[in-house]
């Protein structure tokens, strides 16, 4: 091969090569700008969410009620001994079978397993979130 030939197969190869890291470049510099945007339309979607946060009254009404049920409720239903609860509770039959509920009637107010659980959410709910910030 000549060296003229030699020079222009160099110079189209490396032509094509600083083209195509050229156009990877203007494909990354475009992949980051969309990026950009896409990220400024999720922070103006969250900020126009927290703006109309309707639900915040909502949360406090339900720790405010729940509440209510663990820590007022009691005293307040204390005064009213002649009102009977009823309860139920599954006993075992033989060798498992044969189940049968019983139920016994309680004096006072029943805190449910439900309502402790909902509770301990609201509690380590609001100690969580008090962490973050």
């Amino acid at each position: 091969m000549t060296t003229e030939l030699l020079a222009m197969l160099g110079g189209g190869l490396s032509g094509f090569v600083m083209k195509m890291i050229a156009s990877q470049a203007q494909n990354q510099a475009q992949l980051f700008e969309r990026m950009i945007v896409k990220q400024k339309t999720a922070d103006d979607s969250a900020d126009r969410a927290a703006k109309r946060d309707a639900g915040a009254l909502v949360r406090r009404f339900l720790v405010v009620v729940t509440f209510f049920a663990i820590v007022i409720a009691p005293f307040i239903f204390a005064f009213f001994p002649d009102v009977g609860i009823s309860v139920s509770r599954e006993t075992d039959g033989f060798l498992g079978f044969f189940k049968t509920v019983k139920w016994k009637t309680v004096e006072g107010f029943v805190i449910l397993p439900e309502v402790r659980q909902t509770a301990l959410a609201i509690v380590g709910f609001y100690f969580g979130s008090s962490q973050v910030k």
